[in-house]
């Protein structure tokens, strides 16, 4: 019985020390750059996941605005370093982050245009630091 115990509370030690480590470095660099993280999940086999990162994450006037007030980071929706709590249903989905306990303050699933996109993301943005 002891032995069951013993290992629940490495399984549980182990998932805690993986959930502090994720986007740790992100986390470090948007506290001390005051932003928050845009994270992107999606998928190379989906139309609008590849869609949205050729209008709107690889076009350079974009990215640019993104990066003043957020850290971006891309992950495969079936990257095992994604913790279960992010793992979603439609792609591409769009998550806002506070970088200092990785909370989630805002979701957007699905494509959009690229003004609508970042004009929704500038809000949250703006309604995190009233």
């Amino acid at each position: 019985m002891k032995f069951l115990a013993y290992l629940l509370l490495l399984a549980l030690s182990t998932t805690t020390l993986f959930a502090e480590a994720f986007l740790a470095q992100e986390s470090k660099q948007a506290m001390s750059e005051k932003k928050l993280i845009l994270l992107n999940i999606g998928s190379d086999q989906c139309p609008y996941c590849v869609r949205m990162k050729r209008d709107i994450f690889n076009q350079e006037t974009y990215k640019k605005r993104i990066s003043r007030k957020f850290i971006y980071v891309e992950m495969a929706h079936n990257d095992a370093k994604l913790p279960k709590a992010l793992h979603v249903k439609h792609l591409p989905t769009n998550y806002i982050l506070s970088p200092k306990d990785l909370s989630i303050i805002d979701e957007f699933a699905g494509y959009m245009k690229p003004n609508d996109f970042l004009g929704l993301i500038e809000e949250v943005y703006k309604q995190t630091k009233k």
